[in-house]
């Protein structure tokens, strides 16, 4: 019988691959057509020539966020990353990330931990160095977000809970 696991059960599983198979390095990426494959190269750099233990895929580094309400939800995630851990994440709930060993390590001893917002507040409090680098990305061109009006609501309060009182 398979059982989906969700976003979360899915990138526990590839860490825990990652891990056992001695990985360095792993990429977490968005089957929705939105990432474009070009960018990897960028992000693996940045762990290994940098020191980075987390890239970020980030469309706000250079370019200026819209005042969308979609972008007025990742105004205040990166807000609410700022106030909690000094540190200034312009693209929080960007699904392109590279994790170096550490990181991969911390997935595998850590089962709360999710590819969401609050586990990079938890990650910068941990020691680990987080940076983002400039990408550009498409719009979706599968499947629909799980995140309708009710959920979008939801999903940031618990964003906001667990930045600014779990992790924190």
């Amino acid at each position: 019988m398979i059982h989906n696991l969700g976003i979360g059960g899915a990138v526990q599983t590839g860490y825990k691959y990652a891990l056992e198979h001695g990985y360095d390095i792993a990429v977490q990426f968005d089957g929705d057509g939105q990432h474009d494959a070009r960018y990897l190269k960028k992000l693996v750099e940045k762990i290994e020539k940098d020191g980075v233990d987390v890239a970020i895929g980030s469309r706000f580094v250079e370019e200026k966020k819209p005042w969308t309400l979609r972008m007025l939800g990742s105004r205040v995630l990166s807000t609410a990353i700022r106030l909690t851990t000094f540190k200034k994440i312009t693209d929080p709930t960007s699904g392109m990330r590279a994790y170096g060993r550490k990181a991969i390590e911390m997935f595998n001893t850590n089962a709360s931990l999710t590819p969401e917002p609050d586990t990079v507040v938890f990650m910068i409090k941990k020691g680990l160095k987080v940076q983002e680098v400039q990408v550009q990305m498409r719009d979706r061109e599968f499947g629909e977000s799980y995140l309708n009006a009710f959920k979008s609501v939801k999903y940031m309060l618990n964003m906001m809970l667990s930045i600014v009182f779990i992790r924190n």
